[in-house]
């Protein structure tokens, strides 16, 4: 099972040959009563079989396509598994298959199933952003450890070509005495560390530039392409040449600015979201105010229509979406043609979810927040144009 990412989207958008099946199950307990997940996903599957039938898919190429799905159902140590939400996603491409756990009271999952031609991923992208994913690297001469955080849960990552510590990132160059290992904790296990503090006075800082340079270039190709805030943790003396290194654009000035070699992960997470929950506030009111200085040029729009040419081309900058918004049709993005009906049907798509989706893949932020903070509160959809 991989995290959701704007990765992951893609690689589904590739898989997406109708017919497509999109679930949630919500897995947190209301009205004192814990749902019962396995249950509720084997009720949507057969939900999800019969829509199949009814699209005149053959019973046999149903059964093929929800298999790996209900293999998952036998599946008790997955069960086992803690989460607060469940996303899956099928379709008839036979490597379409996959599903997401999501961890974090940030979002919250109505019981959704959507079958149609296209995948439906708007309940998950407050993930991308918002109150969504963020990062910490913990920064030690003695160790490097890498952290995907959400409001709510912290987890160590492994990261290729990421050197554990100096000694590893610049070869027989490090005397012994400085790679010798003690247990850590930054990454959820046991690490090697060096013994003791750093005294900067005794090392060279041009060694200390190429290290952060050798983690930079570590992180490169695991961070192309994001855009979630990353935050520098470790010793003070580390900030400033970390920052001369980084290629990251995403790096947050603020750092944690402590010793990390024996603080755990649940720690860092804690002084991290302090520094970050500030930034995910302001990007989304500025953004907001960014649409209102625009309101009467050509940089901004509500029209639909309009935004679904703009998301398609890679134009969209910035998406509001207000919770609970859908509008059901029919768009063809070479000829701009919208074709807009009443409710959901087995031969069209949910168009703000489409046009939230190609916002994502081509690079934009997507809000989703409730109708009465939209910028334009007459509509349900507004995007803030690249140009």
């Amino acid at each position: 099972m991989s995290e959701f990412s704007r990765d992951e989207m893609k690689a589904l958008l590739e898989e997406q040959i109708p017919p497509c099946i999109s679930i949630y199950v919500p897995s947190h307990i209301k009205d004192g009563q814990r749902w019962q997940e396995p249950i509720h996903l084997k009720t949507m599957l057969q939900d999800a079989q019969q829509r199949l039938l009814a699209m005149d898919v053959s019973r046999a190429d149903a059964e093929q396509m929800l298999a790996p799905a209900l293999a998952l159902l036998e599946d008790e140590a997955f069960w086992r598994e803690p989460r607060e939400g469940l996303a899956m996603f099928i379709s008839a491409s036979p490597d379409a298959f996959r599903h997401y756990s999501d961890n974090s009271i940030a979002i919250e999952f109505d019981p959704t199933l959507v079958v149609g031609n296209q995948f439906h991923f708007t309940p998950l992208l407050p993930l991308l952003t918002g109150d969504g994913i963020f990062y910490v690297l913990s920064l030690d001469q003695n160790h490097v450890g890498f952290l995907r955080c959400t409001r709510d849960t912290v987890e160590p990552v492994e990261v290729p070509n990421l050197p554990q510590n100096l000694g590893a990132a610049l070869g027989e160059e490090i005397p012994e005495r400085e790679i010798q290992g003690r247990p850590q904790n930054a990454r959820g296990g046991e690490q090697t560390a060096v013994f003791g503090g750093f005294d900067p006075g005794i090392y060279d800082k041009e060694r200390i530039t190429r290290f952060c340079r050798a983690v930079d270039h570590g992180l490169h190709n695991f961070l192309a392409d994001k855009h979630e805030p990353l935050i520098l943790a470790g010793q003070a003396y580390l900030h400033p040449i970390y920052h001369s290194a980084n290629s990251y654009a995403h790096l947050l000035e603020e750092g944690i600015t402590t010793d990390t070699d024996s603080l755990p992960a649940e720690e860092q997470h804690k002084m991290a979201w302090k520094i970050v929950e500030p930034y995910f506030h302001t990007e989304l009111s500025g953004a907001v105010d960014r649409f209102g200085q625009y309101s009467n040029t050509q940089q901004v729009s509500n029209k639909l229509s309009d935004i679904l040419a703009a998301a398609h081309y890679g134009r969209v900058a910035t998406l509001f979406v207000a919770e609970g918004e859908h509008q059901y049709g029919k768009f063809d993005p070479n000829t701009s043609h919208l074709e807009v009906h009443k409710e959901s049907r087995p031969d069209n798509v949910d168009l703000v979810d489409e046009a939230a989706t190609h916002t994502v893949v081509n690079g934009g932020v997507v809000y989703v927040m409730p109708k009465e903070t939209m910028p334009d509160h007459q509509t349900g959809v507004a995007a803030i144009y690249r140009y």
